[in-house]
């Protein structure tokens, strides 16, 4: 139970840099919108972007598994957030990430197929 609740802090945490992102690049603020990316990467998974941008599919999957146990919740939600980010490594994990939440079965949104193509697309994934 109380992983189940140190999960769900982490895709809250996501979630709402997310939105910060979101918030803040629409206002023009690319900055502010970086520094909100890099921190809630910081704070959940002790890692900066270049990090993350590093590192393979097992090791992006393994994040998304604290004690072992694969949490669809929180790829997404790391997916998301790379997804924002307009370097082509971030996409690429993002793709990984939504490819891996297929595969395990989760639940979705509804246009998941057509954000792989759009992360795919500029960068020839």
């Amino acid at each position: 139970m109380i992983e189940k609740d140190y999960i769900l802090r982490q895709v809250h945490q996501l979630v709402q840099a997310l939105a910060a992102v979101l918030f803040n690049k629409k206002a023009g603020r690319q900055e502010l919108a970086e520094d909100h990316l890099m921190q809630a990467l910081r704070q959940v998974f002790k890692r900066d972007l270049d990090q993350l941008r590093a590192i393979s599919r097992s090791e992006i999957i393994d994040l998304c598994s604290p004690g072992g146990a694969w949490s669809g919740d929180l790829a997404l939600a790391l997916a998301d957030l790379l997804r924002e980010d307009g370097a082509s490594r971030s996409h690429e994990r993002a793709v990984w990430l939504y490819e891996a939440a297929l595969e395990f079965g989760d639940l979705v949104p509804l246009d998941v197929h057509q954000r792989i193509e759009a992360l795919r697309e500029p960068e020839g994934l």
